[in-house]
């Protein structure tokens, strides 16, 4: 009896909660050991977690900025546990967010142009995504495919760090991420994405947007040979490779 006593007394809080009758997202997100259970494949946890509205739920929290005057755990605690929970790689919630359509929309209308992006939800944007690029990859770049302002608009947001990372791993990743990697890299040379990034070296661009732009092209270049690469060192493109070297001097010249 006093073993079975204190079985029932070491449940722990989510388990607590997930015996209720009625309980919400947010009591779970304001436990601290939420994460570790994700971790530990907590079925019960993960059965909830992986139903369409706790992931829209989710990914709102990742890419809505909050209210002025929401609390510090609207502001801050539920966005960054919400973000963890995806970056757990839980095969069935990522699985419900790449198959509906509506979903992968919410998570990508982050990018629209109309919409503010702070530095904080821009970066569990960029964990999310690069998240779905690991352990979707097929069903990511199928969304992309279909949705060709997709690239347009992360270039467009290229000068906050979090997006040029998520540039730098699409465009800079090799077989080990991607399983059809020759697909993805001849797909990304097809489409005007270097041009993109390459035209974001204007002079006229802000110094921040430059540099990561032609960080990005340097990722491009360390990940030859690739369709994407191939096609960076093609006569097109040569006249680039002087860019590229006075960047870097300018970057050496800075930090001495």
């Amino acid at each position: 009896m006093f073993w079975k006593l204190a079985s029932l007394s070491a449940s722990s809080p989510v388990e607590s909660i997930l015996d209720k009758d009625s309980f919400t997202l947010e009591e779970l997100l304001d436990e601290e050991e939420i994460i570790q259970e994700c971790k530990a494949l907590n079925s019960r946890l993960i059965n909830f977690l992986r139903e369409k509205t706790q992931v829209e739920k989710l990914l709102r929290y990742v890419v809505e900025e909050p209210e002025d005057d929401a609390d510090s755990k609207r502001a801050f605690k539920f966005p960054f546990i919400s973000c963890e929970i995806f970056t757990c790689e839980i095969d069935v919630i990522l699985k419900t967010l790449v198959e509906d359509e509506k979903l992968m929309d919410l998570l990508f209308g982050f990018l629209e142009p109309n919409r503010p992006h702070s530095a904080l939800l821009a970066g569990y944007f960029g964990k999310v995504v690069i998240c779905l690029m690991i352990r979707k990859t097929s069903a990511l770049m199928s969304y992309i495919k279909g949705h060709g302002n997709v690239f347009s608009q992360l270039v467009d947001l290229i000068g906050i760090t979090s997006i040029m990372e998520v540039l730098v791993r699409l465009v800079g990743a090799d077989d080990h991420v991607y399983p059809n990697f020759p697909d993805v890299m001849r797909y990304l040379a097809d489409s005007d994405l270097l041009e993109m990034i390459v035209d974001k070296l204007n002079p006229s661009s802000p110094p921040e947007v430059q540099a990561n732009a032609a960080e990005t092209l340097c990722a491009i270049t360390r990940n030859a040979p690739s369709a994407l690469a191939t096609k960076l060192s093609s006569p097109g493109f040569v006249i680039f490779a002087f860019i590229f070297e006075f960047h870097r001097f300018l970057r050496i010249y800075t930090i001495v």
